[in-house]
């Protein structure tokens, strides 16, 4: 056979100690996934509403809010939940290029 004429010690190839994992980014203890960053984008966008509601109680004039990073989901999702609650949603005016918009509430 082949390995009939070998002798001595069998010699193993040694390999490097493996490194340890890179580190994961983590974001108030857990790790980020769509769905937490959705929410915060959402809670975010709400915050900013009810904001902009404080500052314009006492006033006839509609109520401008601008949203950053324009997520039509989230924001129809929000907008919803306005007219649920009975704001009359104006108009939402928005661009695909800049991913900005403007809500109106009256």
């Amino acid at each position: 056979m082949l390995f009939d004429n070998v002798t001595g010690q069998s010699k193993r190839i040694p390999t490097p100690p493996m490194r340890p994992p890179a580190p994961i980014p983590k974001m108030g203890g857990y790790l980020p996934t769509r769905a937490t960053a959705t929410k915060k984008y959402k809670d975010k966008l709400i915050g900013e509403i009810n904001a902009a509601i404080e500052k314009s109680i006492g006033t006839a004039d509609p109520i401008d809010v601008s949203v950053i990073n324009y997520n039509a989901a989230v924001v129809n999702e929000v907008i919803e939940s306005l007219k649920d609650s009975g704001w009359d949603v104006g108009s939402v005016y928005g661009g695909e290029q800049d991913r900005v918009a403007i809500i109106t509430l009256s």
